[in-house]
């Protein structure tokens, strides 16, 4: 499965000479490699560490701009880099490449949901015309408020905010506090069954999700299942 994902998640690399710099750096991106490079500086900024150069200083043998192409979505890391920053900043792995489960490695954050919604709401809303504005208005909150809320995962959103986010967008009470895979580009790639297993893994404790990847291994190994049956 780990090679199927990998393979699946890597970019194809640009023909040389056809753009410039910049502009072959724009044209590479793409939205699986976003979502997972905003992942990485929530993840970044929850573990009190403001600048890339801060957690490079924890991952030494890593150079600036491999970690800078991870964090602007330029190239997608590999299941062991992910597994690295998820150890730095204590984000559960999982989340960070998929966005699905508790956010923390060490359990659900509402607060950290609420501004992974926040942050998804107020970017889709930006990039509407003339639809940022009456969020605003329903949130009950400036231009320059939204924007800390936004840059900062540390800072509150409160049950009064996350609650006028709920009703303008009509979703149900709670839904500010829940995540929601079904938007993130990487998670819907793939197939209903296995998202659902991923879900259920990332939401176990470690010892169960040992006990499940045993039980997995157990039905993949037919040498396994023969053994049991007879």
């Amino acid at each position: 499965m780990q090679e199927k994902i990998t393979s699946f998640l890597y970019l194809p690399s640009m023909p040389s000479g056809t753009l410039s710099t910049s502009a072959a750096m724009t044209e590479r991106k793409n939205p699986t490699a976003v979502q997972i490079g905003q992942r990485i500086k929530q993840a970044r900024r929850m573990a009190g560490l403001d600048t890339a150069a801060q957690l490079l200083a924890r991952i030494p043998d890593w150079s600036a701009s491999r970690l800078g192409n991870y964090e602007a979505g330029i190239s997608v890391p590999s299941p062991d880099d992910v597994g690295r920053i998820g150890k730095v900043t204590g984000a559960s792995p999982c989340w960070i490449m998929f966005g699905i489960g508790p956010i923390r490695a060490y359990g659900r954050d509402v607060q950290a949901i609420r501004h992974q919604n926040l942050a998804a709401t107020v970017d889709q809303h930006r990039s509407r015309r003339g639809s940022f504005a009456p969020l605003l208005k329903a949130l009950g909150l400036s231009r320059k408020k939204v924007d800390e809320l936004v840059a900062n995962p540390f800072l509150t959103i409160s049950e009064r905010v996350a609650r006028r986010c709920e009703r303008y967008l009509k979703q149900p009470i709670g839904w500010m506090d829940e995540q929601h895979i079904e938007s993130d580009p990487v998670c819907s790639a793939f197939p209903q069954d296995m998202r659902r297993v991923m879900e259920i893994y990332s939401n176990l404790p470690a010892e169960q999700r040992r006990l499940l990847l045993r039980i997995a291994k157990t039905f993949a190994n037919p040498h396994a299942r023969a053994s049991q049956t007879n």
